[in-house]
């Protein structure tokens, strides 16, 4: 498969697809069919707030072979984030494990398997047959997303499984977020179009329970964030020699980390972002010296990079974003169509990226990246609030953190909890400051 969805391969790859904690309930043919019922118009844009396991992903095939566009999102998302995101993109629906319609102005809930679906009242905003929105809270707002085409999508998790060698006969892991283009583009969709069998598990992760699953399921393949190969290393689980490959993506990882995972396996260290379709580099780092572990490798095939003003990264491809999404946010595409990606970058001679930290007002907590502006906004709309700022830093474990300050009318502890509140109702908890400290408004100074 390359570029298109067809009924019948969907179906089987839905067969071969597994969850590695609990059998799998559902059947995704009756949620296909279900949700084709709800008849709704082309284009249409529908949240999916799902657990990770097959059922999300029967959800997400089914949004799409039904002409309707998915919206994949965390699934501890509230009823106000919810509610938030649906408005902004001008969504149809909602599809979850157990929803309350009076939520969202609903009458009812629709069967959909394991899960249940409301509609949203009003007319939803139409965009194109074959359409998928990936959030990117992380990088434009919390409210935000990239509109892409599945076909894109297709490309680059081909051409991400081509870089790893991934084979019909392997076993894919799946242990991170689904509603993140890492896991569903470079693994899921990596699986499909190459015949590869998946085993989804977690979140959450640890050594323990990722090397109970490799053992039982007999994975070969497995794909990490620099925290959790990080984890890995700092408390080794016996893994067995099955696992051939692991792949991590994410910003960087440090060489003593890259020579602890190698262990006579292949190890891929890989570069990307959710404007990019995703996957952008990868480095081979078993057959590479060890002066480029600290590298993310040379542009996919397909893909061209370049520096803007010697620091920027821009990527070039044909599976990049279409547009940010809603109309008139931030947007990433520049006049020629690359991506300006935030990130700062050196590359060597042979074409070798080197990545050196952000431009962007963001932050990465515990392998969570952070829109800073975002969570100042949301403070700032509570009554009371005159200023807001962040403060980014590194704890006693050199682990990345960020506090709150709010410069308020009254400092009382009301006006703390309306500020947590805030903040709690469209805020995921790892996005959440690690701490808040509320101060009074004194003549307009505001010390950042």
């Amino acid at each position: 498969m390359n570029g298109t969805l067809e009924h019948d391969a969907i179906l089987a790859f839905l067969s071969r697809t597994v969850d590695a904690d609990r059998a799998a309930m559902e059947r995704p043919e009756e949620t296909i069919d279900a949700f084709a019922a709800l008849d709704l118009a082309p284009g249409a844009p529908v949240l999916i707030a799902m657990p990770n396991g097959r059922a999300l992903l029967s959800t997400f095939f089914a949004v799409l072979l039904a002409g309707a566009v998915p919206v994949p999102m965390p699934p501890a998302s509230g009823a106000a984030r919810i509610t938030a995101i649906a408005e902004r993109l001008g969504a149809a629906g909602l599809i979850a494990p157990r929803i309350e319609p009076r939520r969202y102005l609903a009458t009812r809930t629709h069967p959909l398997g394991v899960a249940e679906a409301v509609l949203f009242p009003g007319n939803p905003v139409r965009y194109r047959r074959g359409d998928v929105v990936l959030m990117t809270s992380g990088t434009a707002g919390i409210a935000s997303g990239c509109l892409h085409g599945i076909d894109a999508l297709l490309r680059n998790a081909s051409r991400h499984a081509d870089a790893i060698r991934q084979r019909e006969d392997d076993t894919i892991l799946v242990s991170l977020p689904l509603h993140y283009s890492y896991a569903l583009v470079a693994q899921a969709l990596a699986a499909l179009v190459r015949g590869s069998r998946l085993v989804v598990s977690g979140p959450p992760f640890t050594p323990r329970a990722y090397a109970n699953t490799v053992w039982t399921h007999e994975v070969t393949v497995s794909s990490l964030t620099p925290s959790t190969a990080t984890r890995l290393v700092e408390d080794p689980p016996d893994l067995p020699a099955s696992l051939r490959v692991l792949t991590v993506g994410g910003d960087t990882l440090e060489p003593r980390h890259v020579k602890a995972l190698l262990a006579d396996r292949e190890l891929y260290l890989t570069y990307g972002l959710t404007e990019a379709g995703p996957r952008v580099a990868t480095l081979a780092a078993h057959i590479e010296p060890e002066h480029r572990w600290s590298s993310v490798g040379v542009p996919l095939p397909g893909v061209k990079t370049r520096l803007r003003d010697g620091e920027e990264l821009l990527v070039e491809s044909d599976t990049v974003l279409r547009r940010r999404l809603p109309e008139g946010s931030p947007d990433p595409l520049t006049s020629t169509g690359a991506v300006a990606t935030g990130d700062r970058f050196e590359i060597d001679d042979d074409g070798y990226h080197y990545f050196r930290g952000r431009l962007s007002d963001s932050v990465v907590v515990g392998g969570e990246k952070v829109w800073l502006p975002s969570v100042r906004r949301i403070a700032a709309g509570v009554p009371g609030v005159r200023h807001c700022a962040t403060t980014v830093y590194r704890d006693d474990s050199d682990e990345l953190r960020y506090d709150l300050e709010v410069a308020v009318d009254d400092p009382g502890p009301r006006q703390a909890a309306e500020i947590q509140r805030a903040l709690n109702r469209l805020l995921l908890r790892s996005e959440r400051p690690h701490r808040i400290t509320v101060r009074p408004a004194m003549d307009g100074v505001w010390h950042k």
